[in-house]
């Protein structure tokens, strides 16, 4: 059965004045504030939460509220921002845990190896990034090729169309760090897509749009679709002992995705986005298309959230 959710990061703001949630935020990676199956946290400077898990659609929407309700108010008199990248003022990063890369490595599928983090701009820059990261869980994405199919359709229906869906203008700067074409990490309930920026938290309608996509794409793996797109030849991993040279894409260019999602040069993949359309149901379709010609809505305004 299926299952969706998030550990998603923010910034903490007042005034317009960027601030480090340590501090602001008590509870941190190792000693997490735990509420109603919700966890809260600081990483590093941001404010971070993890969603407990939904099964449904309207399940995910009332969870994503009730968590971030709950984080608003104990940020209050600061406000939680989903924000893709912000520099900070080193006065705000004088902590050590300002400093700290907390992060469990990140994989690439296209490589099969480990992503380098950005262990030196932590150390001694001042830019922080958020994260929108999407957990699926399905007991057949533990099996066999299909986590790793997961990610490379995640990338097609929704990093692709992310391109078009995320107005965030600092979205770019976090590429700088974060946001490579199929990040993932493998968990036991399934897997975790790394690639998206937070801009999706910032409405009900879009949780709603990223939960049916999500559900789509596990199906469209779990079903045996994905094999459509992408092979994996055992001889040739037998005979080369590289996971990578296994791999072939058969109905798309990667290279194209992957070059892409790191710049934001839509023109290079218009028709890989003509392809996840077609491929999607279209009722996915007609509401991924009417979410890219609307603009970002007030974040508190969008999901009435309360501090007093």
């Amino acid at each position: 059965m299926f299952s969706f959710g998030s550990d998603p990061e923010f910034m903490i703001v007042k005034d317009g004045k960027y601030k480090s949630a340590i501090g602001i935020i008590q509870g941190d990676i190792e000693n997490r504030i735990k509420i109603r199956g919700h966890e809260f946290y600081y990483d590093n400077v941001l404010a971070e939460c993890a969603i407990k898990p939904s099964r449904s659609r309207s399940e995910a929407v009332a969870n994503f509220k009730e968590c971030l309700q709950l984080f608003a108010e104990m940020a209050h008199p600061f406000q939680i921002v989903p924000q893709a990248a912000q520099h900070f003022d080193r006065e705000e990063l004088q902590h050590p845990d300002a400093k700290k890369v907390n992060c469990d490595p990140e994989f690439c599928p296209y490589t099969m190896s480990m992503a380098k983090g950005p262990v030196d701009e932590i150390l001694y820059g001042t830019l922080r990034t958020c994260g929108g990261h999407i957990h699926l869980g399905h007991e057949s994405l533990t099996e066999g090729n299909n986590g790793i199919m997961a990610m490379y359709m995640m990338d097609l229906f929704l990093g692709v169309p992310s391109l078009w869906l995320d107005k965030d203008p600092t979205s770019g700067v976090r590429r700088e760090m974060y946001g490579a074409a199929g990040r993932y990490r493998v968990k036991d309930y399934g897997m975790e897509y790394r690639s998206l920026s937070n801009f999706w938290l910032q409405s009900p309608r879009f949780v709603e749009f990223i939960y049916d996509m999500s559900e789509f794409v596990t199906e469209f793996v779990v079903s045996g679709k994905g094999e459509e797109h992408w092979s994996f030849d055992w001889d040739v991993f037998y005979n080369t002992s590289n996971l990578a040279d296994a791999w072939s894409c058969l109905t798309y260019d990667p290279d194209a995705i992957r070059e892409a999602i790191r710049t934001g040069e839509k023109a290079k993949v218009e028709n890989h986005f003509e392809l996840a359309q077609k491929l999607m149901p279209r009722k996915l379709k007609e509401e991924m298309l009417a979410l890219c010609g609307t603009k970002p809505s007030g974040f508190y305004e969008a999901w009435k959230i309360k501090t007093t």
